[in-house]
């Protein structure tokens, strides 16, 4: 969860390799492993923010319950957990994934 976050930290400052900033302050993929967004990602990175909100208010047992729930969750959403490692690592050379994930969790986690 920390690699996602400072991956979004480091895009959102302009910081990412390859990312370049336009002039409406959003960031242009310009790498060449870059990823691009779409609604495939969209859906990945809807399961990751809703996984980061559980991960931080609930507590589980072992490290096996948090794997659970995510796995639990990408069934639900029609996906697999490749889809969703790729997708993470993905992050590290996206700047567009990192902004799209950014916009997701703009609002923050849903109170309990």
């Amino acid at each position: 969860m920390l690699g996602v976050l400072a991956a979004v930290v480091l895009a959102v400052s302009g910081c990412a390799s390859g990312a370049e900033q336009s002039m409406d302050g959003t960031i242009a993929d310009s790498s060449p492993g870059a990823v691009p967004a779409d609604e495939f990602t969209q859906r990945i990175a809807a399961v990751e923010f809703e996984r980061q909100c559980t991960v931080t208010s609930q507590t589980f047992p072992d490290e096996a319950g948090i794997t659970r729930d995510l796995d639990v969750r990408l069934a639900a959403a029609g996906l697999t957990y490749a889809q969703w490692k790729d997708w993470h690592d993905a992050l590290a050379d996206s700047p567009a994934l990192v902004n799209q994930l950014a916009e997701l969790s703009a609002s923050g986690c849903p109170s309990a």
